[in-house]
């Protein structure tokens, strides 16, 4: 009965479940079903990869929003051929659910319990994933552009350049996301490691995203998603956009925690 003003008192009240008295329980904020103070670690660590899943998620999807936009607005701006309606709704569509998904369950990252604890006025932005968003999904949309303007000046092909191009930033925008999802496993860490893989329902979600996003080149669904047929060359600008996509942010990454050992 005496611990219950400290209880109420403490940040986090934690009673004990099976010794502790109702009074107590009544309390706190937290009960220990186990009277195991190794479970509050265990409590701890997972709140941390739930946190940093979201962010995860968060990251991604909205740095790929940001790139979508910047591909639209400034296609029109500079009275570029549009991304059409069915095209980006097939991008979102495949994109947005999956890859997402497997984000938000990924393993607990190496050496989470070492990280400082967040403030109280932390939010699922700090940390440098509201800068990530930004500079992402510029990057995003600049590599899209340029694919497009690529595939209009430096590799015509056919009859009609201007749908070429059109199906380069299309396909670029779609599976350059998929890159990206790769680099959201991580916010400042290195992709380059043996755990990035670990997670197996990421890896399917990412194949299986893949061979939606490149179905539209099946010669039965040109029309409906009013793309044409690749060659080789522009398939392979096509991937190396993504590739770069990692590249780039890998080396920002790299400098971010440079910046970071520094300050600390």
């Amino acid at each position: 009965v005496n611990d219950a003003p400290s209880l109420k008192q403490a940040d986090i009240g934690v009673g004990m479940g099976i010794t502790g008295t109702e009074v107590s329980k009544g309390a706190a904020d937290m009960v220990l079903a186990d009277d195991n103070f190794a479970t509050i670690v265990e409590a701890v660590k997972q709140g941390r990869k739930v946190f940093a899943n979201i962010q995860k998620a968060i990251l991604y999807l909205m740095s790929c929003n940001v790139g979508e936009v910047l591909t639209v607005f400034l296609m029109t701006l500079l009275g570029w051929d549009v991304l059409k309606p069915v095209q980006l709704l097939w991008i979102n569509l495949v994109t947005d659910t999956l890859p997402a998904i497997a984000l938000g369950v990924e393993p607990i990252e190496k050496g989470i319990m070492n990280k400082k604890p967040r403030g109280k006025n932390s939010n699922f932005f700090s940390g440098g994933v509201a800068s990530s968003i930004v500079y992402q999904g510029i990057l995003e949309g600049a590599l899209v552009l340029t694919a497009y303007g690529l595939g209009l000046h430096v590799l015509p092909r056919g009859t009609n350049p201007h749908e070429d191009a059109l199906t380069m930033a299309f396909l670029t925008l779609g599976l350059i996301q998929l890159f990206h999802a790769v680099n959201s496993k991580y916010v400042k860490q290195s992709i380059f490691q043996k755990r990035t893989f670990a997670n197996k329902w990421f890896n399917g979600a990412i194949v299986l995203s893949a061979l939606i996003m490149a179905a539209v080149e099946l010669p039965f669904l040109t029309r409906v998603f009013s793309v044409s047929e690749l060659h080789l060359d522009q398939w392979l600008t096509v991937l190396g956009m993504g590739v770069l996509m990692i590249v780039i942010v890998e080396i920002v990454k790299f400098f971010e925690r440079k910046a970071d050992q520094r300050n600390n």
